[in-house]
């Protein structure tokens, strides 16, 4: 059993009124603070499975997980200072070093593979991001979801060792499904910390500037406002509150990540810290950019889709 079915049976039972009332808890809480938390979502057994898949074997996979060290913008995009201000968010650097492990790296029989194709995990998904069973008979397309088509990203294993974090960024995927799978030995380190929602959906350039630019997240929002709005009777809006997740191995993250800022510190210790990252789209045959690609796995296999309305 992978699926903590004792903590979660509403998932067998989607039309019942116990499972309307999680989904509906869950669509809540990611609709005004990015974030919907699953803890235990996954049984201890599965864990140690996936554990014991990343760390065994003579070629240990998340000692060959490919390193991405490299400077960024919150957009994971090249600095364009003609379209955007040079001080905008859009234009902001910030540094990842993190390791992952891709796809087509799992073994056929993977707990994780065998989790992202569940049908149970996309019923639930879609019901938390649409407020829809994503059933065939739905006409709607544009409310279907459907599993990642990319044979990289589509459910791929970050890779946290110590001293590696993620800076502030915006996902590509309009949300992401993240899976705890070991933390941090050092439980102060390797936080997943993230703002409310504060990018509109189709908002590409945020209209949020920066009069001050530093990697630490109080100096990076101590000065922003609305460029287009702000005037005497829209006074600057207040710094996005940061949350940190209390995020335990076995702990299901839904989060909206292309509306939320979102960073992991850095990590301390002597474990590394394991997260999956479950990929679903409203396109059936959503891929990362070829940049975004070769960023985190060190190549890139297939055309860029990312089209995701």
């Amino acid at each position: 059993m992978i699926i903590n079915e004792e903590q979660y049976p509403w998932l067998a039972t989607p039309t019942t009124s116990s499972s309307e009332i999680e989904i509906n808890r869950a669509r809540a809480a990611l609709q005004n603070h990015g974030a919907a938390i699953f803890p235990n979502f996954i049984t201890i057994d599965a864990i140690n499975e996936i554990v014991k898949e990343m760390s065994s074997g003579s070629a240990k996979l998340e000692d060959q997980a490919y390193t991405t060290n490299t400077t960024h913008t919150p957009y994971l995009r090249d600095i364009n200072s003609i379209k955007y201000p040079s001080n905008s968010i859009y234009n902001h650097k910030t540094h990842t070093i993190v390791a992952s492990t891709a796809y087509d790296e799992l073994s056929n029989n993977s707990i994780l593979k065998q989790l992202y194709n569940d049908p149970r995990l996309l019923h639930m998904v879609s019901s938390i991001v649409n407020g829809n069973n994503n059933q065939e008979e739905d006409n709607d397309n544009s409310n279907k979801l459907y599993l990642s088509n990319d044979p990289l990203g589509c459910c791929s294993v970050n890779v946290f060792r110590p001293d590696y974090y993620h800076g502030f960024h915006y996902d590509e995927s309009e949300f992401s499904v993240t899976l705890m799978i070991q933390d941090a030995s050092d439980k102060e380190s390797g936080l997943f910390q993230y703002t409310d929602p504060i990018r509109t959906k189709n908002n590409n350039d945020l209209n949020l500037s920066l009069e001050r630019t530093a990697d630490a997240f109080p100096k990076l929002f101590a000065e922003h406002e609305n460029e287009n709005n702000h005037d005497n009777d829209n006074p600057p809006l207040p710094p996005p509150k940061l949350h940190t997740l209390d995020f335990r191995p076995g702990t299901l993250l839904v989060l909206a990540g292309s509306k939320s800022l979102h960073r992991v510190t850095k990590v301390n210790g002597n474990r590394n810290r394991l997260v999956a990252v479950l990929t679903f789209s409203r396109r059936s045959n959503f891929c990362n950019t070829q940049q975004t690609q070769k960023m985190f796995w060190g190549r890139s296999i297939s055309s860029e889709t990312t089209d995701l309305t």
